[in-house]
């Protein structure tokens, strides 16, 4: 069977459905290794710790897993990735009704790493909430997040009702969009371009 890859252009993420229900996404180079591996080379399920991670959360609607750094490819800006401590492997799962729960799992290299991240993440949040003033249905999304740790695991969890979304997408159609066609100059005599 052919597999065929999506793919724009080497920056966007390139895709691949191996099977009903599976899809690769990644790096253009890493999606193409996932097609050869299911087409017959090493399978990920002698990865035991991918596999230990996937047992803890495929019960999801959707689900991911990811070395942190094959995720972010090195793209966080400085001011971010100055700030992080370090992060070995990331998962997130998704429960899809009329709203979304969620969960997001990062795995650190040791416990002061985890201690570190959720001082991060309180950080953040904190400064969210600061925010949220003129917004207050983003106020009641940072209300639903929860922060818990245990050992070098950190998960955050949240639920978004569906009143929710709707309120978060309307704001986002408040925000103004970028032109996407220059405005024409106008005429020499002042008059308007047609």
């Amino acid at each position: 069977k052919v597999s065929r890859l999506h793919v724009a252009d080497e920056k966007n993420f390139p895709f691949v459905f191996l099977e009903p229900g599976l899809v690769a996404i990644g790096g253009a180079t890493a999606v193409r290794s996932a097609i050869d591996t299911k087409a017959g080379g090493a399978s990920v399920k002698g990865n035991d710790d991918v596999m230990r991670l996937v047992r803890d959360i495929n019960d999801g609607d959707a689900w991911v897993v990811a070395r942190f750094d094959a995720l972010t490819g090195g793209k966080l800006p400085a001011e971010v990735a100055n700030q992080l401590p370090p992060i070995n492997w990331f998962s997130a799962r998704g429960f899809i009704n009329s709203g979304v729960d969620g969960q997001l799992r990062v795995e650190t290299r040791d416990e002061a790493a985890a201690k570190n991240l959720q001082d991060v993440i309180r950080g953040f949040m904190a400064l969210g909430r600061l925010q949220t003033s003129q917004h207050p249905e983003v106020a009641e999304l940072l209300n639903s997040v929860q922060l818990t740790g245990d050992g070098k695991t950190v998960s955050l969890s949240f639920s978004l009702p569906p009143e929710m979304i709707d309120a978060l997408g309307a704001l986002r159609a408040q925000r103004p969009r970028p032109r996407t066609t220059p405005v024409p100059s106008p005429r020499p005599d002042g008059q308007p371009a047609l």
